[in-house]
């Protein structure tokens, strides 16, 4: 009786000890993600430091340690602004095609992204044409000679005509729609008409005219929308993150409206 007693202590003791390690484990892998999330931190904040401070090979450094700890997709872009900025176009358009085939990328930092590389090829090939025209009509090359900058693409301003149209479009509805409110309000007074007639005529007055507001309200909105588009267009973005416009239109009883909320 005293051996089995001891046999299932032994047994207790060996279960408890054997449970207790996953435990630990947990903890230990918690600490260790944690610690990694500090180092991802202060490296990407030390490289955004370098890089407004025009050291942008320092920054290269800090972020591609911070990805090297963590795959964060935003670092690759970041490298690519840093190669950008030294004029290293090949690098920068490699850190910035990385960028959008990587998971998690939300599709507004993918376009944005996309228009990067379409604006550094654009200018890789002005360069080489005009590397082209130098070689062909000089021999020998001083140094004196400089190749003239490139400029970047113009601004697309394509999103803020589209939508500045779409509000005058919204407008002309609303005066289409408080046209025939107007007609119909002009029939409820018509002796030549029935009682229903009459009556349907009001009701119908009221729904346009209901209608003609939304359409107002809307097409003010929008076209405020697309010249803000417009003129946002000459600014240059150096976060992925371009900014949110949204529309919320309302109706109430017996009014209408739309909301427009801007996010910087």
């Amino acid at each position: 009786m005293m051996a089995m007693r001891k046999f299932i202590g032994v047994g207790l003791l060996v279960t408890l000890m054997s449970t207790g390690v996953p435990a630990q484990v947990m903890a230990q892998s918690d600490a260790d993600a944690a610690d990694i999330a500090r180092q991802v931190e202060s490296l990407s904040a030390e490289g955004a430091q370098s890089f407004r401070a025009g050291d942008y090979d320092k920054a290269i450094e800090f972020f591609e340690q911070a990805y090297a700890l963590d795959p964060v997709p935003n670092l690759l872009y970041n490298i690519g602004r840093c190669y950008e900025q030294m004029e290293q176009w090949d690098e920068a358009i490699a850190q910035y095609e990385r960028f959008m085939v990587a998971p998690d990328v939300e599709s507004e930092a993918r376009s944005h992204a996309m228009e990067r590389v379409q604006s550094l090829r654009e200018i890789q090939a002005m360069q080489a044409r005009e590397d082209g025209s130098t070689g062909d009509g000089a021999q020998d090359e001083g140094p004196d000679d400089v190749i003239a900058t490139p400029q970047p693409a113009p601004p697309n301003r394509t999103p803020g005509i589209i939508t500045t149209a779409g509000g005058v479009a919204l407008i002309g509805g609303g005066v289409v729609m408080g046209l025939m409110a107007s007609g119909n309000a002009e029939s409820i007074t018509d002796p030549q008409l029935s009682y229903d007639d009459r009556l349907s005529a009001r009701d119908s007055a009221r729904t346009q005219a209901l209608v003609a507001d939304v359409f107002y309200a809307s097409g003010i909105a929008v076209t405020a929308l697309g010249i803000y588009l417009i003129v946002s267009a000459d600014s240059v973005e150096d976060n992925p993150q371009a900014s949110r416009s949204v529309l919320t239109p309302w109706v109430g009883k017996g009014s209408a409206g739309v909301g427009l909320t801007l996010g910087f």
